[in-house]
Order: C-alpha cells, then sequence, then structure tokens
C-alpha cells in the first residue's frame, strides 16, 4: 500500500514513497516550499522539481501510489491546496485521493503515530495543534513571523539579536551569544551584523538559523540563553493549554509531542515543560518525536486509507530511510 508522503517547511521539503512496513521506494530532498516565505513561481518550481525527481528514482513506486499525504507549512494560509492539488495530480494516477494538512500534523504523527494528542512544533515557525478524540483540529498560535510565532526558530534568533545588540550597549548583561553571532556573520564588531541583517534575503532566512546559538550557549550555562529559553517554555506552555482547553478529552493522559529543529535537544526543553505541567496539575505527557515529520506524512496516508502500520514500521522506516535510494 504506496503512500506518497510530502513534508513541506520553511527550511527544506521531503517527499517518500513507502509502504505500511516502512519500506522506502523512493526518497527527495529540496529547497524550502512555504509560500509565506517565497514567491509562487519558486514555490511551483520546488514542487514540480520534487515530483520529477521522484519519478525518476522510481516511477513504477509513484504508478502505484494509492494516497497523497501531504503536511504542508503555509499552504492553507496562502490557500494553496488547489495548486498543490494540479502539481501532484500531474504525476499520479487520476482519482486518487490527494489530501492536503499542516506540517503540524505529520509532525503530531511522528511523535504519536497517528493518535491523537498535541504537537508543539518549532522549526522556522512555530504553532500549536491539537487534534482531539472526536478527530476535530484545534490550531493555536503560529499566525506569522511578523507577530505571532514564539518560540520558532526566527523568534530565537531575533531574541539573541536583542541580547547582543543590548548586550553591546550596555543595556544588558554580555553574553556568549556575542562571539557567537560575530563567528556566524564573519564580522569584527557587532554594529557590523547589521547589514548582513538588512539584505536582500528574506529576514527568516537570515535570521532563523540563529536559533541553535542560543541553544548551544544554554548548553555552555549563559545565563542570558537560559532566560530566553524558559520564557520561551512558558509561551509553549500557555499555547498548550490554550490548545488543551478548546479540545474534546475525555480520557486518560494526553500525549504532547514536542517537534521540529527548535526542540532538536529535546531535554533542555522538556524538563521546564514537565516542571510546568506537575505545578498545575495538568494530564499532559511530553514526548519526543519517533520519526522524522515525513514519517508523520506516510502515517497520516496510512491512517486516511484505513490501513494498520506494520509493527516493525518505526524501525523499518528509520532504517530505511536513512539509506540513499
Amino acid at each position: 500500500m504506496n503512500v506518497l508522503a510530502i513534508d513541506g517547511g520553511g527550511t527544506s521539503t521531503v517527499a517518500v514513497i513507502s509502504d505500511e512496513f516502512g519500506n522506502v521506494y523512493a526518497k527527495v530532498v529540496a529547497p524550502r516550499s512555504n509560500p509565506t516565505a517565497i514567491e509562487r513561481h519558486e514555490f511551483e518550481k520546488t514542487m514540480y522539481g520534487l515530483l520529477q525527481n521522484l519519478r525518476s528514482q522510481n516511477e513504477e513506486a509513484l504508478a502505484s501510489v494509492q494516497i497523497c499525504f501531504a503536511g504542508m507549512a503555509g499552504v492553507k494560509e496562502k490557500n494553496y491546496e488547489s495548486i498543490v492539488e494540479a502539481i501532484v495530480q500531474d504525476y499520479i494516477k487520476k482519482g486518487i485521493p490527494i489530501v492536503i494538512e499542516n506540517d503540524a500534523l505529520i509532525a503530531l504523527y511522528a511523535g504519536t503515530l497517528g493518535q491523537e494528542g498535541i504537537v508543539q512544533i518549532a522549526g522556522t515557525g512555530a504553532i500549536t495543534m491539537g487534534y482531539d478524540q472526536h478527530h476535530s483540529y484545534v490550531r493555536v498560535g503560529g499566525w506569522g513571523y511578523l507577530f505571532d510565532d514564539e518560540g520558532s526558530g526566527y523568534d530565537l534568533g531575533v531574541r539573541a539579536l536583542q541580547a547582543v545588540f543590548q548586550a553591546y550597549d550596555g543595556r544588558a548583561a554580555n553574553t556568549l551569544l556575542t562571539n557567537y553571532l560575530l563567528q556566524h556573520f564573519k564580522v569584527e564588531n557587532v554594529p557590523q551584523i547589521i547589514d548582513n541583517i538588512y539584505s536582500n534575503e528574506h529576514p527568516r532566512v537570515i535570521i532563523s538559523p540563529l536559533s541553535v546559538y542560543v541553544i548551544r550557549a544554554v548548553e555552555k550555562g549563559d545565563k542570558v540563553a537560559k532566560d530566553i529559553l524558559n520564557d520561551v517554555c512558558h509561551k509553549f506552555f500557555y499555547s498548550i493549554k490554550a490548545c488543551y482547553r478548546r479540545m474534546f478529552w475525555e480520557r486518560g493522559t494526553i500525549p504532547v509531542v514536542l517537534a521540529g529543529g527548535v526542540l532538536s535537544n529535546v531535554s533542555l526543553f522538556t524538563q521546564e515543560l514537565k516542571q510546568l505541567v506537575k505545578d498545575e496539575g495538568l494530564p499532559f505527557e511530553v514526548k519526543s518525536v519517533r520519526l522524522e515529520p515525513i514519517g508523520g506524512a506516510v502515517i497520516g496516508g496510512l491512517n486516511a486509507l484505513g490501513v494498520l502500520l506494520h509493527e516493525d514500521f518505526v524501525d523499518s522506516f528509520v532504517q530505511n530511510y536513512l539509506i540513499e535510494v
């Protein structure tokens, strides 16, 4: 039962053809495809290139696909669903279902293996999403980098820049972030960073990668970076609580999956979040993903078809995904 799975984000786009046993018959990694950050022609070029590459790798597998399940950032916000459907339809048989969801859903499935729960995703952007026991979706936050992507890579990057410039001015404490950012931009003093920020590239492309230095500074014990991370954890917790309050949940513990590049060192976040959960006595089980989000997209496709995962799916997919097809 082959699934064409797509994970489209602000950093890269991944597509695979996989089955319920975790076999991977084709895999492509392409440039970013979030239409809120790129022009339509660039979005279409990425999507066509992605599918053409899949066809070149394994035309037979693509021809046998029985569903396409795409988790894509920004597509619903920009009303690009019809564009994605039209492009995908050029490469698969007519009548095959094409399901397009937010990329947060496939991140949830990567942690719960298709079960209900809440996902806090923090990559280039950030969003909290719940999928309750009545199969209803609840979305909180993630309304755009200009005003509501708290805890995203972009947000952490902005906070890092603020900390560095405030320290330079004497408005705040010194921080390891200063040396990290000077090295990153290959400049000798803080004001020279400005020319790198206000360039022709989209600000998210320049600023989001700076989030890694916040994590690095936390790991080195930097107090300024720790304060940033603790504040972000509180922002996540408020969003998770807001999501929970809008959900219908009648039994047991709710899995809360942490996903995305910002949360790659998940232990730095789980300790603070688990303490917040304990303090308020909420029925949350904070956990990390078991698969890459693209694996969650495969699971989403299989769920839609009513196909059960094989018991060895996770181990098999993880192993096969790492192999060059």
